[in-house]
């Protein structure tokens, strides 16, 4: 059934908990998850912003000067609406954009960060995501939640990719707010009108909602657990994923009925022919 793979119900309210929300770059926290954000804060549930990357490499500067300004105006546009969402914990790693890599030392660093604020909701890109520090960062929100096991749940967002979603938050009541975040990101409005593909993205999402819903937020979510019994499942539930899994579970139990023939007597016992064998052929 449709259902199995795409809600049909709209969900109206998000656990509660200390949540982090993971954007690679300064407007992706509110391209992609406003609507979230504005839900937890109306919860009471403390809510924490992490800015990847320093965003730099969205346009090219004449010199060093120029890119720190344009740096720190994209940082000014995270505060602004911030400030028009509700939230003050707001937090930039500069790491340089399109830099970000999937590895050991910045996985650490996010497991310290959840340990440290003790985060029962991480928020970060899909793994379908196809800009490069988008999907690194996605990897690695991945594995640092398997880490942490089913205490740490993980709600992947779209921005430009679409996901396969288990969840689709309506946003209906947050709408005009998130429209109103979204319009202080000025210098990225300047080189696409973002705003309307991303309004358009969320009035898509409730084409499987009742008639009531006029914006919805897709997001997948699965904990620490899950990932770690069924690392397929970062990809999300659909019939490709299904049979991948299938597969991959012939493949696993082909594996274990293999090894226990390659440490039986019996092949220890005919190694020599096989190796006469190999030798007259």
């Amino acid at each position: 059934m449709e259902s199995s793979f795409i809600p049909y119900t709209p969900t109206t309210s998000l656990p509660t908990g200390n949540v982090l929300i993971l954007a690679p770059h300064a407007d992706d926290e509110v391209f992609g998850c406003a609507g979230a954000i504005m839900q937890h804060l109306a919860q009471g549930n403390s809510v924490s912003v992490i800015i990847i990357t320093d965003g730099r490499a969205a346009i090219s500067h004449p010199d060093k000067q120029s890119m720190l300004h344009y740096i720190e105006t994209r940082q000014q546009e995270s505060d602004k609406a911030a400030k028009i969402l509700g939230y003050e914990n707001l937090e930039f790693w500069e790491i340089v954009d399109r830099t970000l890599e999937h590895c050991e030392d910045f996985i650490q660093r996010l497991v310290n960060v959840f340990k440290v604020k003790a985060i029962t909701q991480v928020y970060a890109p899909s793994v379908m995501e196809i800009h490069p520090d988008h999907y690194a960062l996605a990897m690695s929100a991945v594995e640092a939640v398997r880490r942490c096991g089913e205490t740490v749940s993980l709600a992947m967002y779209e921005i430009g990719v679409p996901l396969h979603p288990n969840i689709l938050l309506d946003i209906t009541a947050f709408f005009k707010r998130k429209q109103e975040a979204i319009a202080c990101f000025v210098s990225q409005l300047s080189l696409q009108d973002y705003s309307q593909k991303l309004l358009c993205l969320n009035s898509y999402r409730t084409y499987s909602l009742p008639e009531h819903v006029i914006a919805a937020e897709a997001y997948y979510v699965l904990n620490g657990a899950e990932l770690h019994a069924e690392p397929l499942l970062m990809f999300g539930q659909t019939r490709q994923t299904t049979v991948l899994q299938e597969t991959n579970k012939k493949l696993t139990i082909a594996q274990q009925e293999l090894s226990l023939v390659y440490n039986s007597r019996s092949w220890f016992l005919t190694s020599l022919l096989r190796r006469l064998l190999r030798r007259i052929h």
